[in-house]
């Protein structure tokens, strides 16, 4: 029974803006209106939704990440090799490469046209061992000019030093 009451009074709500549009614009406008009165006087608290608040090293770049992206973007692989911890540049070391050949393929990707256009630094998360981890989206563009633009997240793994150790 209820249901039929909800459905005729709807139907009769609908054919009345059909037939008169004028009716549903300024009921629109009333119900904006109370709407604005509502937020603006702090009305409806049960409505207001707070996000969890998640613990951050916070918005503050680190010098190894700010640097490493320094040198990616003026292809300056000095910076780069800074950045790193001991342990990440003894890994380069192990697979053969060292500040020259890391300076040889950026001059590489140079020529080809590589980019990095935009760099935000998103924040960080310290980690119990008093590591962190820091993020950044990097929007990138290809080595062939006006080639299409991509964003790359990039992920930092920075050890108690403040040292890169990883990059994801």
């Amino acid at each position: 029974m209820i249901g039929r009451i909800v459905k005729r009074v709807f139907h009769r709500l609908i054919r009345g803006l059909v037939v008169h549009p004028i009716r549903g614009l300024i009921m629109l406008a009333v119900l904006l209106a109370a709407a604005a009165v509502l937020l603006f006087q702090g009305g409806l608290p049960s409505l207001s939704l707070g996000l969890p608040q998640v613990p951050r090293v916070g918005r503050q770049e680190p010098s190894a990440t700010e640097n490493y992206m320094r040198g990616t973007t003026s292809f300056d692989a000095k910076l780069v090799w800074e950045a790193l911890s001991d342990d990440a540049q003894s890994r380069y070391s192990s697979r053969g490469g060292n500040l020259q050949t890391l300076q040889s393929q950026m001059d590489q990707a140079k020529q080809a046209g590589a980019q990095l256009e935009q760099i935000t630094y998103i924040g960080g998360q310290p980690l119990p061992d008093g590591s962190s981890l820091h993020f950044y989206t990097v929007l990138t563009r290809g080595p062939l000019a006006g080639g299409p633009t991509e964003y790359v997240p990039y992920v930092f793994t920075l050890d108690q030093t403040g040292k890169i150790t990883r990059v994801q």
